[in-house]
């Protein structure tokens, strides 16, 4: 018979070969001398594992690739995070500093010309530096958008990583983790920074085609080109890229790469949170286009024991609308619902998605408790209090007994990802906080910003008591646009705005 508890033995590595064999099922845990060629493995592994106080995203690809769109996406999620992040863009520095006519075109960008090439590094190499000076200044982590596109420039951007002393001792505020020094190829952690290679790598030609008609549209480098000039002069640039292209090998050092931005992720000794937070984003990532809501619940929005028979609750026209404004304006495609774990929230996914399935579209509910509202510990109840508390508060500031926005923050990043990684419509219903905070990472927003109702209209429209809807809309280089519809008894109105809209009064209430 097998005992009931364990007795955990430890045997010396020469001690268990002599003795009788160990039998795996006989209820006993033995313990091993680790050989020494795992524990060498193991000491590499350890390297890897702490964050770096520094790091340094590479950006590798052809042209036409999705550098810019995975950019502006990390750069965007990893500021809504807290990480104080920026972007490096060398063609940004080539367009600033030089003639567009001759340094656009694609002959600037022909391997056999020297003197171009050579220009082409210097530009490379000085928005590099502008990077470490960045991060000496107290910036945490820099994503540097180039091509990077042989194991020449990439090694060269590792050793000056690893001879840069620059930073000052007391910016250790802890980044995103990477490989470290001591590792091949892994940058310079011994001085603070750790270099991460983000390589995009793009074969199907439908997303090829999207692409550049996207980058020849958007681009001042084909400023006064025809779009078929344009494309023309673009894959002629491609084409001088691919003669030296190669991708990054294991033996470079850290890197994720992303195919065909979304179908494929790997991922090479990345560790630490680069493995909680960028990694996961990444796998998240994909170019479908579709709409984001966000709706707000009204102010003491109780039960609404919705059955077949209808709601029966002062607040129930609110459902009504939410479910007759999604009828009528949301896609025809089926519609992914997230909800809060209050039951005002549940109540009101309910609504929503029978009024859709009695129109025949489908509509998947998941309610997650990431969405509840922030705690404001021993302030709860307090709203006047607690609003103007909204508008004083740092992003790492906490409520007494309560969550700091930091705190909503991190547990709203699953939500991030499964937003991101829909391709259907998506509605959120939940409560005033988390949905400002969630307007903040798709506009690129600093979330202490956005959370009081008064920073702009749009976070007035999702005070408790607004009965609106703020669509977000996909735009260029990963971005998005908004608009806010005001729910109505009869009809609904709709108000396209700008980040720059207008202020108002300290009023509303908190979720």
């Amino acid at each position: 018979r097998r005992r009931s508890s364990l007795h955990t033995t430890s045997v010396p590595m020469a001690a268990a070969r002599s003795s009788r064999p160990v039998d795996y099922y006989d209820g006993k845990a033995v313990s091993l001398d680790i050989p020494e060629a795992i524990q060498r493995r193991l000491s590499v592994r350890s390297s890897l594992t702490p964050d770096s106080a520094k790091l340094i995203l590479v950006m590798v690809g052809l042209p036409g690739r999705g550098k810019s769109f995975i950019a502006h996406k990390l750069s965007r999620f990893l500021n809504w995070t807290g990480y104080q992040t920026d972007i490096f863009n060398a063609g940004q520095n080539r367009r600033a500093n030089h003639s567009p006519t001759n340094h656009s075109r694609a002959g600037f960008f022909d391997p056999s010309d020297a003197e171009r090439k050579a220009k082409r590094e210097s530009i490379a190499m000085s928005t590099f530096e502008e990077l470490l000076e960045w991060l000496a200044g107290g910036g945490e982590i820099g994503i540097f958008d180039a091509t990077n596109s042989n194991p020449q420039r990439r090694a060269l951007l590792v050793s000056r990583a690893a001879e840069w002393k620059g930073w000052r001792s007391g910016d250790a505020s802890p980044a995103a983790g990477g490989a470290g020094a001591g590792v091949a190829g892994g940058g310079g952690a011994r001085f603070g920074v750790s270099i991460v290679f983000i390589e995009s790598i793009c074969t199907d030609k439908s997303i090829l085609e999207a692409n550049m008609l996207s980058k020849v549209r958007a681009s001042p480098d084909f400023a006064g080109l025809s779009e078929e000039e344009a494309l023309s002069d673009l894959r002629q640039r491609v084409s001088h890229y691919e003669a030296s292209y190669v991708p990054v090998a294991d033996e470079e050092g850290a890197y994720i790469k992303l195919f065909d931005l979304s179908s494929k992720v790997t991922a090479h000794q990345v560790f630490g949170r680069m493995t909680q937070r960028v990694l996961p984003y990444m796998m998240s990532l994909h170019i479908s286009l579709r709409p984001i809501f966000l709706a707000a619940l009204p102010p003491g929005y109780g039960d609404l024991s919705c059955e077949e028979g209808g709601c029966s609750s002062p607040n129930q026209s609110f459902a009504l609308q939410l479910a007759s404004w999604v009828g009528r304006h949301a896609p025809s495609s089926p519609l992914r619902l997230l909800s809060s774990t209050q039951a005002s929230a549940v109540d009101a996914a309910r609504v929503v998605a029978r009024d859709m399935r009695r129109r025949g579209v489908g509509c998947s509910v998941t309610n997650v408790s990431c969405l509840n509202p922030l705690d404001r510990g021993s302030e709860a109840g307090e709203d006047q209090w607690a609003t103007q508390r909204l508008a004083s508060m740092g992003f790492s500031q906490r409520y007494p007994g309560g969550e700091s926005f930091a705190d909503l923050v991190r547990r709203l990043e699953a939500c991030v990802l499964e937003v991101e990684a829909s391709t259907e419509p998506v509605l959120i219903v939940a409560h005033a906080t988390p949905c400002r905070a969630l307007r903040a990472y798709f506009l690129g927003l600093p979330v202490a910003e956005c959370m009081c109702p008064a920073s702009s209209r749009a976070a007035e429209a999702l005070a408790n008591a607004s009965r609106s809807v703020v669509e977000l809309l996909p735009a260029l280089f990963g971005k998005w646009s908004e608009e806010i519809h005001t729910l109505e008894e009869r009809g609904e109105n709709s108000e396209v705005l700008s980040l720059d809209d207008a202020v108002f009064s300290l009023e509303g209430q908190v979720g």
